[in-house]
């Protein structure tokens, strides 16, 4: 009894002492927070009545809280947090996988780290001062404010979690309460000591989960994701990192024990620096960490995860409701030598395909910068072209480069100084090696404008204008912003310049602004035309096949390579990339150029096209009339299948399928989980085997499935889930280099 009455009493007396502590302060609502640095990334949450902060959170909202600790938790992850009430001190203290009951964080962890001009700072130099917590739907935000009195800095952290996911989010943002500017470097969003049971056999799955390596490893623009798996306890953690492009920074164990997620050092090749002025903010991209115990490591890029894909991370295609399933670009074979009469009669032999979308590549326009369209290729002007294009019942897609200009042009002679100057002051060409001052190619006399100056408005009033006045539905989006996909060269990247029409201070900090203003860029022109698809290419990113959430969170597309072989080797190719990226990102948001519809074996190229997104070019002149009516009835298909099933945001691999090769069989899936129906793809290359079997894992074992083929128009069988998960599915291709594409629906 008198422990019990100790222990009341101590409880007491440390709540009054809290209240009477923070009495006069005032804790805004998590949506109230100080706006974001990314300031078209806004918090979404409703605005509720916030949890009673401090000492305790409710169970009811899933926030857990004792005296120096609380919790954010669903059924299957939980972690917990502990603050010190009477110094500095704030850190996660378990990240517990519930499945097998472990929790991977280990002492002495940080929770972020940051350098503020020349101070480090991480949670160990925080003060704590309050948390809340807020439901919406499935989601709960749990929102902590911290005080760093070192460097002047208030400290907010954001954690997300769902229900029936395995994940926690993260986001902090930075307040400078000083009367001082303060350079923000080398930014851990994410800082814990963290092992997976324990670092025997640790196994790092990096470049999109297609490369085996191990620890130590930094993970760069190639990694949206890294999975860190024990094989030994059949565990792991997939670490996943929403910064854009090469600005992108996740470590495994390059310092003891510690793994971290954020933006790049101030001494990498691309570093990260933020300017912060007094009383500004700013926020941090995302990072998040999945959860999971199977014997599989593929399995952790399938089901819950690709669940948080598609409906939690703000894929911007999954948000159009009319995706354009089948598409046609210019570029080749006619490159920039197009013309109203060339376009017509595209236009013109593509009817009874079935297209959606025809999009003009570049060469319309006389320079780049000022987008006046070429007077002799086309006289009228570009608005009576779209508007045939419209009339044949397609959507109109048109070529911009964002940021590149001609020298000559009008609005890079008029304002020099929003041009990216070089190490020698001299205007720069950041795209590649062309410093002609003149001509009349599509990229002759190529200058970069920053896209950090009014260079900005300029291009998004010009974009407005053409698709309010042409009906555009795409925009392509082309060429560098802030470094090359081509040019390795360490000395072109940035401005070196920062003048009063710039945003930036430095050429290391022009690297955030070029990307957050393209981003930017693209949000803004969503929120006034939302139908419109934008297309941010991997030159616009800056690296060769990249893409990341980041783009795909403002983008709608990711134009990520060209693969101009014919079949087979083409076909191969683009599957491989397919193969190589889907497993983290959404494979419709990947656009691969260069395949010929009028290809001898176009059979064979539509197909693999058609397991993520059908983009084709070539000379629709040559299209004979049975490959128009093979266009006509599997375009129409294909749409018809995707308005049952939304199958294109669905794509299954497991450990069902290789990776395409010349010699081999692959394919994948694309199975709506929840209607219970979608598409098989199917392919034999140059394999002796005609005949293989597939399981089919994405099934419910007591269901049943009608398996059909619309190339046959006939169902091929009825198959009960637990055959197909067991003994799965023979499928028999006699030919090589043959596709096989089967309609598989739940029997109700």
């Amino acid at each position: 009894m008198l422990r019990f009455f100790r222990h009341f009493f101590f409880f007491l007396a440390y709540t009054i002492f809290h209240q009477v502590l923070y009495a006069g302060d005032s804790m805004p609502e998590p949506h109230e927070l100080p706006t974001a640095s990314f300031p078209w990334k806004t918090d979404t949450v409703p605005k509720r009545k916030s949890v009673t902060p401090s000492v305790f959170i409710t169970q009811k909202e899933e926030a857990v809280a004792t005296a120096d600790t609380f919790s954010i938790e669903n059924g299957l992850v939980r972690r917990t947090f502990r603050f010190n009430p009477a110094k500095e001190g704030f850190c996660t203290i378990a990240f517990v996988n519930k499945s097998s009951g472990e929790n991977y964080v280990k002492k002495d962890t940080e929770e972020f780290l940051c350098m503020a001009g020349d101070q480090r700072i991480t949670g160990k130099d925080c003060i704590y001062k309050r948390h809340s917590s807020i439901r919406s739907n499935d989601e709960q935000t749990l929102t902590v404010q911290l005080y760093c009195p070192g460097a002047k800095l208030d400290v907010i952290l954001t954690y997300i979690i769902y229900d029936h996911i395995p994940l926690v989010r993260k986001r902090i943002k930075l307040v400078n309460t000083s009367s001082r500017e303060i350079p923000l470097t080398n930014l851990d969003i994410e800082r814990l000591q963290l092992e997976v049971a324990n670092t025997y056999m640790n196994e790092v799955y990096a470049n999109f989960g297609t490369n085996l390596t191990r620890v130590p490893y930094k993970g760069d623009y190639n990694d949206a994701a890294v999975l860190l798996y024990n094989p030994n306890v059949r565990q792991g953690v997939l670490l996943g990192n929403e910064s854009p492009s090469v600005l992108k920074r996740t470590e495994i164990y390059s310092a003891p024990g510690t793994v971290s997620l954020g933006l790049s050092l101030i001494t990498d090749p691309y570093p990260f620096k933020k300017w912060l002025a007094p009383a500004d903010t700013f926020a941090s991209p995302q990072t998040f960490m999945y959860t999971l115990q199977t014997p599989k490591w593929q399995d952790f890029f399938e089901e819950s995860y690709q669940d948080f894909i598609r409906e939690k991370l703000g894929v911007k295609l999954f948000q159009q409701k009319k995706a354009p399933f089948f598409m046609y670009n210019t570029w080749q074979p006619f490159f920039a030598n197009i013309n109203e009469k060339l376009l017509k009669e595209c236009v013109d032999s593509l009817a009874g395909t079935e297209t959606d979308l025809f999009i003009i590549d570049a060469g319309w326009y006389k320079r780049s910068g000022d987008f006046n369209a070429d007077s002799s290729k086309f006289p009228q002007g570009m608005k009576p072209v779209c508007d045939y294009i419209r009339q044949k019942n397609m959507r109109v897609g048109v070529w911009f480069t964002i940021s590149g200009v001609h020298a000559k042009s009008e609005v890079a002679q008029q304002h020099p100084q929003w041009l990216i100057k070089d190490k020698h002051g001299r205007p720069a060409n950041l795209h590649d090696d062309n410093y002609e001052e003149d001509g009349d190619n599509w990229n002759s006399g190529m200058r970069t404008m920053s896209l950090g100056s009014p260079y900005y408005d300029h291009m998004k009033e010009t974009i407005r204008k053409y698709v309010n006045e042409w009906g555009v539905s795409y925009i392509k989006l082309d060429l560098s912003v802030a470094h090359s996909a081509y040019v390795h060269d360490l000395d072109r990247w940035g401005d070196y310049e920062s003048n009063p029409s710039k945003l930036y201070k430095d050429r290391e900090s022009s690297l955030w602004v070029l990307y957050e203003r393209d981003l930017q860029l693209m949000d803004e022109l969503h929120a006034e035309f939302p139908d419109l698809l934008l297309d941010c290419t991997f030159e616009v990113w800056g690296r060769y096949n990249s893409i990341d959430y980041a783009l795909v969170q403002h983008a709608d597309y990711d134009w990520l390579t060209n693969f101009d072989f014919p079949p087979p080797a083409g076909p191969i190719s683009i599957r491989q990339m397919n193969y190589d990226r889907s497993r983290v990102v959404p494979a419709n948001t990947l656009l691969i150029g260069n395949q010929f519809m009028d290809f001898p074996n176009y059979r064979y190229v539509y197909f693999s096209m058609a397991s993520a997104s059908a983009l084709m070019v070539g000379d629709p002149r040559k299209l004979t009339k049975e490959a128009k009516a093979f266009y006509g009835k599997w375009n129409s298909w294909f749409r018809e299948m995707e308005r049952k099933y939304q199958f294109s945001q669905y794509r299954q691999l497991y450990d069902i399928f290789d990776r395409p090769t010349d010699s081999n069989w692959d394919g994948c899936y694309r199975i709506n989980t929840k209607k219970g129906g979608g598409i098989l793809f199917f392919y034999r290359n140059n394999s002796a085997d005609q005949t293989r079997t597939f399981k089919v894992p994405c099934v419910e074992r007591n269901a049943k499935y009608r398996i059909y083929s619309h190339e046959e128009g006939k169902v091929t069988g009825i198959y009960s889930g637990a055959r197909l998960m067991d003994e799965g599915i023979k499928i028999f291709i006699p030919t090589v280099y043959t596709a096989k594409v089967l309609a598989i629906e739940k029997v109700l």
